[in-house]
């Protein structure tokens, strides 16, 4: 399971994917270093909440966003968590049929997964 400091080292990093800003960017706007940065989103290092607010302004989204998620008690990996960020990050620039199609493909992936399983 990821700690906090994992989670919202995500969060920071799917913030600014969405926002299609790279780390120099980013670090700029809130007047970090790229390092630092860096060590954030690789959950290294557990930013304070006026750097997180800085993030949360550059990257328009709510404090609230670096922090959903958190009390999910399953038992995840950073990368399994970085797919579905990816997944998640690529359906908001479908079209609604195309955004239809995606999903009725990953329900097929489920029904032959679970059909596997029996």
């Amino acid at each position: 399971m990821m700690n906090l400091k994992q989670h919202i080292g995500l969060r920071v990093k799917s913030a600014r994917h969405e926002k299609g800003l790279t780390q120099e960017d980013l670090a700029d706007r809130i007047g970090k270093a790229v390092a630092t940065l860096s060590n954030i989103e690789r959950g290294e290092a557990l930013t304070g909440l006026e750097t997180l607010a800085l993030i949360a302004q550059a990257t328009d989204k709510p404090m609230v966003f670096f922090f959903e998620g958190i009390e999910d008690a399953r038992p995840v990996s950073r990368k399994r968590l970085e797919a579905e960020d990816e997944l998640r990050l690529q359906a908001k620039s479908l079209q609604d049929n195309d955004l239809a199609l995606a999903v009725a493909l990953v329900k097929t992936v489920v029904i032959e997964r679970s059909s596997r399983n029996l």
